[in-house]
């Protein structure tokens, strides 16, 4: 509501003005009526002005009023008569020819401007000619030469009756008591009314441009965080304010607010003042208006230090927010997503007493859409800009081509985000994560996609899971037979332990070599040349109870790659390598043998080379320190559960970021990061999947209780291991099989292979 006073009160005004200066011209002259002598001109000249400034013209003088005004002016400056005055003061022959001139350059501005304005309204001399008129026309400018020629000459002879009557001029028109009587009046009735409809809970006592009010709080009990109030502001706008938290300054409690609409139909009210008017239905509407999004709600807004790539915001001290939680602000029409990476504790300290915060860090997704995923938006909110999270938001769902498969939804939402199995494959995959996080689901998960869109999968399994969990594709188990891998295994210890150079043993084990290779070649050609045969598993036992296992692992992705050589991109086909750092140790500076650095270099070999043929890995482990870097630094695409090491965290930070990484160990259950070629994000992303009651009862359906022990019978005198297996014992003088495998560390072997 403007604070302009009506055309009656207007006139009361004028009335008053009048009394006021008629009552002192009869105290002053002891006349009851004006005369035409000098006495009169001052009270003349008083209602003259008062009839202009606040009747005819009370905000803004054109150019006629101005004419008008100077008009006037001249005839009362001509026509005084000072000839009565004996001797004439040159002081007011001065100020009446000064006022003459004035008054006559007003007049000659504005019959300019009057002139200008009715031929071109819109010229900028004209326009420079109104505002001249207006500041120079002013009645307090023109009338108050005469005015003091009126009472300077008539008064002349009474000192005492000069200086009242010059009071009282300059009292009446620098600081209009009428009308600042009025004002107060009518202020006083409009915080009245305003109390009465809408409380007043405080004052503004600071804008943080542009969105940011802290208010003074004559009321605590009002401000809690999510209740609407009004705020008027000292512009004369009133805008809506959505309570956020209060902190005490003093013995003063301030609240903070936002802006979030402004009021269509403003409340009676002063500049500075705020007023409860909670309505949620309103609330609701306005958050939703300003957000996009229905069901959104304020969870703080932004600070410093933000920055493209992520923001850092103030939470509303009413929400419960979590790591990976999704929230959202509003950038140049678009909503663009973010995901919460970290958290920490802050002081507001605003004037005293600092205020405990949260600060939130969270990561840009960036806007989303239902073809492309979440794709990259080039710039920042400002400075105190309203940060929402909607976490009862319905998205529309992704929509997937014939490639794709939706891998994890983002957490405080449905949205799910795709992955191109051909891009899994050709660029190679690696999921990541400690023991019981989730990590074989999701390999498994990967495994049925594949197989689903005709690839060719072989899977290389040490722990017997995926026998049982995948029995419904019908995989073959295309492994030696276990007499074979024992004559294998014999034949490599052999070698071992032969005479110097080894070479008779040398030509048996490659004479055996030969002939295996000719049983997996064909085991090999069948699988990848079959219709039906889609999934291949590989079972062996840990590598570090039989060397033969990682010889034959070899052996069978070596073939499997020769093959797709010879039939380049006949077949699809991805490698899972289950447990791999078993398979693929890191073994730069760890002083593992020649034959497990031959198998790193043959399957590195694969993943630099089996793009161009079809062949891709997937990379499953949970102790990714052990795994090799070389390989690992081949896969493009990347899927980290929770890990806890620092060689692990150490390495991702080459994948993800730095923030990224450090959510890494804090991951929960079937919580994981995932980023790369085959992920339809741009940046690296927190995504989460649903837990399966019937996995779990699947993989625990595999844990079987341990048998009772037997009793075995052996000689007296025979160790411990050996009365277990009813073995006799071994010359002493040879190292044991399992004490060459655990002496292997640091020995360098030529390869056989």
């Amino acid at each position: 509501m403007k604070d302009y006073p009506s055309l009656k009160q207007r006139a009361a005004i004028v009335a008053l003005n009048f009394a006021i200066f008629y009552t002192a011209f009869h105290v002053a002259t002891g006349y009851w009526l004006p005369t035409s002598g000098l006495e009169s001109l001052w009270l003349i000249s008083g209602i003259t002005l008062w009839l202009f400034s606040l009747l005819s013209s009370p905000w803004f003088r054109p150019p006629r009023d101005t004419f008008a005004n100077a008009v006037t002016a001249l005839v009362l400056l001509i026509t005084a008569d000072l000839s009565v005055l004996t001797p004439m003061p040159p002081a007011l022959t001065a100020l009446r020819y000064a006022g003459i001139a004035w008054a006559g350059l007003v007049g000659f501005i504005s019959f300019q401007a009057m002139i200008r304005t009715d031929s071109a309204p819109q010229d900028a001399w004209g326009s420079l000619l109104r505002r001249l008129c207006d500041t120079l026309g002013r009645g307090e400018l023109v009338y108050t030469p005469p005015a003091l020629i009126g009472i300077l000459g008539a008064f002349a002879a009474s000192p005492g009756s000069v200086a009242a009557l010059l009071i009282l001029w300059l009292v009446m028109i620098l600081v209009r008591p009428v009308e600042l009587a009025f004002s107060l009046a009518r202020q006083f009735r409009v915080e009245r009314t305003a109390s009465a409809r809408t409380p007043q809970v405080g004052t503004i006592d600071r804008i943080d441009h542009p969105n940011i009010i802290r208010v003074k709080l004559n009321r605590v009990g009002s401000w809690k965080p999510g209740r609407l109030h009004i705020a008027a502001m000292p512009d004369g706008d009133q805008k809506y304010l959505l309570a956020l938290f209060t902190q005490v300054q003093g013995t003063e409690v301030v609240g903070t607010g936002i802006c979030i609409a402004q009021v269509a139909e403003p409340i009676p009210s002063v500049a500075g003042c705020v007023h409860e008017s909670h309505d949620r239905k309103k609330t609701e509407e306005f958050i939703a208006t300003m957000s996009g999004m229905p069901g959104s709600e304020v969870a703080g807004f932004t600070v410093e230090r933000s920055t493209i790539g992520s923001i850092y915001f103030e939470v509303s001290e009413s929400l419960d927010l979590a790591e990976g939680e999704v929230v959202f602000t509003r950038l140049r029409g678009e909503t663009i997503f973010y995901q919460i990476v970290e958290a920490q504790t802050a002081e507001e300290t605003f004037d005293q007493n600092p205020r405990g915060t949260h600060i939130v860090r969270a990561v840009q997704l960036g806007g989303y859409s239902t073809e492309k995923g979440f794709i990259k938006f080039p710039w920042l909110p400002t400075m105190n800009m309203p940060v929402f999270r909607a976490p009862e938001m319905n998205f529309p769902a992704t929509k997937l081509v014939d490639r794709q498969f939706i891998v994890g939804t983002v957490p405080s939402t449905d949205i799910g985000v795709a992955v191109n199995i051909d891009d899994l494959i050709l660029y190679h995959a690696a999921i990541l994560g400690i023991t019981g996080t989730g990590k074989t689901e999701l390999a498994l998960t990967v495994i049925r996609e594949a197989v689903a869109r005709g690839s060719k999968v072989f899977c290389v399994d040490f722990t017997g899971e995926y026998r049982h969990r995948l029995a419904d594709l019908n995989p073959i188990f295309p492994a030696l037979d276990k007499k074979a891998v024992e004559e294998f295994d014999a034949k490599l210890f052999a070698v071992d332990t032969g005479a110097y150079g080894a070479g008779a043993e040398k030509k048996d084990l490659d004479k055996f070599l030969k002939t295996i290779r000719a049983d997996v070649q064909a085991k090999v050609d069948a699988f990848l040349r079959s219709d039906q045969q889609q999934l291949a598993i590989l079972e062996l036992s840990e590598l570090s109870s039989s060397r033969a296992s990682v010889r034959v692992t070899e052996l069978f992705l070596s073939t499997i790659m020769e093959w797709a050589r010879a039939n380049r991109r006949a077949r699809q086909v991805l490698l899972v390598l289950e447990e791999a750092h078993t398979i693929i140790p890191e073994t730069y500076g760890a002083g593992f043998d020649a034959n497990t650095q031959y198998v790193v270099y043959r399957i590195g070999q694969i993943a630099l080379q089996g793009r161009k043929y079809g062949v891709g890995l997937l990379v499953v482990s949970q102790r990714t320190a052990l795994v090799s870097k070389t390989i690992l630094s081949q896969c493009n695409t990347f899927f980290a559960y929770s890990l806890i090491d620092q060689t692990s965290l150490t390495f991702l930070e080459s994948v993800f970021s730095h923030d990224h990484v450090k959510v890494i160990p804090n991951l929960r259950f079937l919580e994981f990061l995932a980023f790369g070629k085959a992920v339809q994000v741009e940046r690296p992303i927190l995504l989460r999947r649903k837990f399966d009651p019937d996995k779990k009862a699947a993989s625990e359906a595999l844990n079987r209780p341990l048998p009772a022990p037997a009793d075995a019978v052996a000689e007296p005198g025979a160790t411990a291991p050996q009365k277990a297996e009813g073995l006799k014992a071994e010359d002493p003088a040879k190292p044991t099989r399992e004490e060459l495998d655990q002496s292997e560390i640091g020995t360098t072997r030529s390869p056989e292979m």
